[in-house]
């Protein structure tokens, strides 16, 4: 898996990995999220164009990623999110992703993120929905 980094501007600023490859480990992609939160990064859009799979430690990153950029805001509390999600109108404001491929987007079906992650087929309206 390769990860390039890059900045983007929509209402603010979003930091965009595009992503190449298969995402089997949690700790690359944890570690450049933590890298990306550590220099100011608070909105981040992953690029899952190029990527053909999902592996269990992937899901396990995009959570750490979600958890990472998540604040204290009253609209992201636990019980917020909780009701959010049973009724389907919350999503994350901080983490979406771009363009999963078929098999991607079918492990974020399973695993439920398409629940509160916001996927997008468009670059432009992505980092406008920002």
């Amino acid at each position: 898996m390769d990860i390039f980094v890059a900045q983007a501007q929509g209402r603010v600023p979003v930091t965009v990995f595009r992503i190449r490859g298969p995402i089997t480990s949690n700790v690359e992609l944890e570690q450049q999220a933590r890298a990306a939160y550590d220099a100011g990064a608070r909105n981040i859009l992953l690029d899952l164009s190029e990527v053909p799979y999902i592996a269990t430690y992937g899901l396990r990153a995009l959570h750490y990623i979600y958890t990472l950029l998540r604040t204290s805001a009253p609209e992201e509390s636990d019980a917020a999110v909780h009701a959010g999600i049973s009724a389907g109108t919350f999503t994350s404001p901080h983490l979406k992703l771009l363009k999963p491929s078929a098999h991607a987007l079918e492990a974020l079906k399973v695993a439920g993120y398409d629940m509160f992650l916001e996927i997008h087929r468009d670059y432009d309206k992505a980092i406008a929905s920002f």
